[in-house]
């Protein structure tokens, strides 16, 4: 079989068009609380498709004469961060007019390293700006300032924050959640979709009383694919006279927690390998190859946890539920249920676990290949 010169699976970066599996129950029941202005929180694990999920989302919406933002906040550590991925966003959706010139310039007041220049002729806007050492209360005032004019974008406004569990971890007594809350109330035609991979912290988040944003939002959890995905994975090697077993790509699925864009990595390097049938142990292979490449990064990381640390990790790999039988924690030289429930809690403060359901003793990793790579470390058989 020859090169091919274009593969039909992508993986790494969100993906749309043939790339894209559309998920229409799921877009019409969100775009329904979307519509009402109720608030939604989209909570799945990472690299699970939500990403993709919701640009097709805002796409559609956008169509239909929405404005509508994404906010990645996935990498912030503060409020001067927020406040510049706001800005990006705005940014890249060129849409500042006439009628948010003044708005614009009440921003421009707060931080001046804000420009903004608009083209005579089309109407069009362009602006860079660079946040320098703005005192804390000023970054405070931009974004409430910022906040507050995503109602001059349109008549209807759609805003997603992505990993938007991240504000509850800036260490600011909760002034940016409140502030969202705030703002909920205020912006009577935007409406917020947040996404969310961190279950513990979102729950802490939107069920503690004590908290600013306490049942605020409508909490949908974020579905793994059924059988469609299967099928849709073999018209796509299809599409390429690549013959595909089912029963390679629901195998591939239990071992990747379900992760499509782990699914679409390994079936993108099977491509690139110009197999022409493809059966389980393809599958295995590549997934093996692809877990030992990422060996040293995955090494350091459990060389930075301690001992019981990566017990806990070897034991929630090969078990993942029923995790507190004395059998177990013998199996696994784990002292007691205490200090397992210790070291889980530490293990989910790293983002390496989370939960899964509300079951005690039952976690999801962060990264299912790590959760792989260390059932190959402790295989007798395929030691790396």
């Amino acid at each position: 079989m020859s090169k091919l010169a274009a593969n039909p699976f992508k993986f790494g970066d969100p993906v749309d068009g043939d790339y894209y599996l559309p998920r229409p129950e799921l877009s019409v029941t969100i775009r329904q609380f979307l519509e009402n202005r109720i608030h939604v929180v989209l909570m799945g694990p990472r690299r699970f498709g939500k990403t993709s999920f919701v640009l097709n989302l805002l796409d559609e919406l956008a169509k239909e004469g929405y404005v509508c933002l994404l906010v990645d906040i996935f990498n912030i550590t503060s409020h001067r961060d927020f406040l510049y991925q706001l800005l990006r966003a705005i940014r890249a959706k060129g849409i500042f007019r006439d009628k948010l010139k003044s708005w614009w310039k009440r921003i421009s007041d707060i931080v001046p390293k804000v420009t903004a220049d608009f083209d005579l002729v089309t109407g069009n806007s362009s602006f860079g700006f660079t946040l320098g050492k703005l005192p804390e209360e000023d970054v405070k005032s931009a974004i409430q300032d910022l906040l507050e004019g995503l109602s001059d974008l349109g008549a209807r406004v759609i805003v997603a924050l992505d990993e938007f569990q991240k504000i509850s971890e800036i260490d600011d007594k909760g002034w940016l959640e409140a502030t969202i809350r705030t703002h909920f109330q205020k912006l009577t035609n935007v409406s917020f979709l947040f996404t969310g991979s961190r279950k513990s912290l979102i729950s802490e988040m939107l069920n503690n009383s004590s908290r600013p944003l306490y049942r605020s939002c409508q909490i949908i959890e974020f579905p793994a694919f059924g059988p469609e995905f299967t099928d849709w994975v073999v018209q796509r090697f299809a599409t390429i006279g690549i013959i595909c077993e089912k029963m390679a790509i629901e195998n591939l699925r239990k071992l990747v927690q379900d992760t499509p864009n782990y699914v679409q990595m390994v079936c993108f390097h099977l491509v690139a390998q110009a197999r022409t049938k493809i059966r389980s142990k393809d599958m295995e292979e590549v997934l093996e190859t692809v877990s030992r490449q990422n060996a040293y990064a995955y090494q350091t990381l459990l060389n930075s946890l301690t001992l019981a640390q990566q017990r806990v990790l070897r034991l929630a790999a090969n078990e993942r539920q029923f995790l507190f039988q004395k059998d177990l924690l013998i199996k696994y030289e784990i002292r007691s249920a205490p200090a397992l429930h210790s070291s889980i809690n530490a293990l989910k403060t790293k983002a390496i676990l989370d939960e899964e359901g509300t079951n005690k003793g039952k976690v999801l990793f962060d990264d299912p290949l790590f959760a792989y790579w260390l059932r190959l470390c402790f295989d007798p058989i395929k030691r790396v």
